[in-house]
């Protein structure tokens, strides 16, 4: 359950653009956001506490839009490496879930660069939501408003590995707001043309008897073959999702440093807001037992 959300805020998207999303999971459960901005340590040198009670006045704006939602709200000015204070204040104040953004005509210009998201979406062990806004160039970036309808329409690639079995059960949790979902199967690295009607059926299959787990849900459900991230990318468009889920695939001793090569290629070349379900080391190498219940 996602009831407390941090929310990074650099100051350079709309209030309502950014906090948008958190209307959408107070019917989730949501009772509180932490709203955050970090004073660039590397960057302001002794102009740090000027920039520290201009930032404390610019967020406090925020801080009124999420209580007109009636939700909580906490803020915080800090000032630190940005990266890092991002990540300690969500392990300290254990929140459920990051919402940062990201231009989809390359990440954010301001504080809030792609190398941020990418360092949370890799270090983070919390639920991150990436959500995407249209960058118009003419003379200066233009956001289209974000969460529109984040959940409606999520597309779930699943490999059947345990851990990508993490993003149904949070679609359980999510049953409230999500309107329909498409769960996607890519069979990749085919080395026998002969099975793949095999592995073809084998598949919907499998995906028939999630569907049936999401009940409360409408959904349907997509095989085809190729690139894992290229598809996911294609059908995200084709299908019009509104928001893709997927489960960050860490390995070994550096799983906190690995989003995984699949997630990390959509996250880059998606235009779609992305939702990224940690790696858990509980789930490391075991894959879905088919007779195994995920309720």
């Amino acid at each position: 359950m996602i009831e407390t959300v941090l929310v990074p805020a650099d100051f350079t998207i709309e209030t309502e653009d950014l906090l948008g999303c958190i209307g959408e999971l107070k019917n989730a459960g949501l009772k509180k956001v932490i709203l955050l901005h970090v004073v660039d340590i590397h960057k302001s040198q002794g102009l740090a506490p000027m920039f520290e009670r201009n930032a404390e006045k610019r967020i406090e704006d925020y801080a009124g839009f999420a209580r007109e939602l009636e939700i909580e709200t906490e803020t915080l000015v800090i000032v630190g490496d940005i990266r890092k204070t991002i990540a300690e204040v969500a392990d300290r104040k254990d929140v459920d879930a990051i919402i940062m953004g990201a231009t989809t005509k390359g990440f954010i210009k301001g504080k809030l660069l792609g190398r941020t998201t990418e360092y949370i979406a890799r270090s983070s062990k919390k639920i991150l939501l990436v959500e995407k806004y249209d960058a118009l160039k003419e003379g200066k970036e233009v956001y289209e408003k974000a969460c529109r309808a984040t959940f409606s329409k999520v597309l779930v690639p699943l490999d059947f590995s345990k851990e990508a079995m993490k993003a149904v059960e949070q679609l359980q949790e999510f049953e409230g707001i999500v309107k329909e979902v498409l769960l996607l199967h890519v069979i990749d690295d085919i080395k026998d043309m002969d099975l793949v009607d095999e592995q073809r059926a084998e598949a919907k299959e499998k995906l028939r008897r999630i569907k049936e787990r999401l009940a409360g849900i409408k959904s349907q459900f997509l095989v085809v073959e190729g690139i894992p991230s290229d598809e996911i990318v294609k059908f995200a468009s084709i299908e019009d999702a509104t928001l893709i889920m997927l489960t960050a695939r860490g390995k070994g001793t550096l799983m906190d440093l690995l989003l995984g090569s699949t997630a990390e290629s959509v996250l880059r070349k998606t235009t779609k807001p992305v939702l990224i379900i940690p790696a858990s080391k509980e789930f490391e190498g075991e894959d879905w037992d088919e007779g195994e219940e995920y309720a």
